[in-house]
């Protein structure tokens, strides 16, 4: 995977008006907008299809999680900080996020490719 940071932190100006005030309501969504596929008390294991210009809306994430990219292509992820980064991903990148080292993050991801991008994600359960 590789990421290209397309505006620092802080940085809202580039930002579509209609992004940004979706962002500033603050009505994040709860889920990945698609149903786990397996669930238990350890981990929520997601199957992401996204169409070309498709996105998974802002949701607040407070869990370690894990993607694993079963497609090639590229996303912009748009963060609450303000900063935005574009990824370029192979078939089997994998990324992992950890809420104890960096925190809490506020995330919007949109598919920019041409094809359907497809990927796995694995959210840990660490409230229990």
């Amino acid at each position: 995977m590789n990421l290209i940071e397309l505006s620092p932190v802080g940085n809202f100006e580039s930002w579509e008006i209609a992004r940004l005030n979706e962002f500033r309501s603050e009505q994040f969504a709860k889920t990945l907008s698609q149903s786990p596929i397996y669930e238990n008390d350890e981990f929520r294991l997601w199957n992401i299809t996204l169409k070309p210009k498709e996105r998974l809306p802002f949701r607040k994430i407070t869990n370690d999680f894990s993607y694993t990219f079963l497609t090639e292509g590229f996303g912009v992820f748009h963060q609450g900080d303000g900063k935005i980064n574009f990824g370029q991903f192979k078939k089997g990148d994998v990324y992992y996020y950890s809420i104890k080292k960096y925190g809490e993050l506020i995330l919007d991801f949109e598919n920019i490719s041409l094809e359907v991008l497809k990927f796995m994600v694995i959210e840990l359960n660490t409230d229990s």
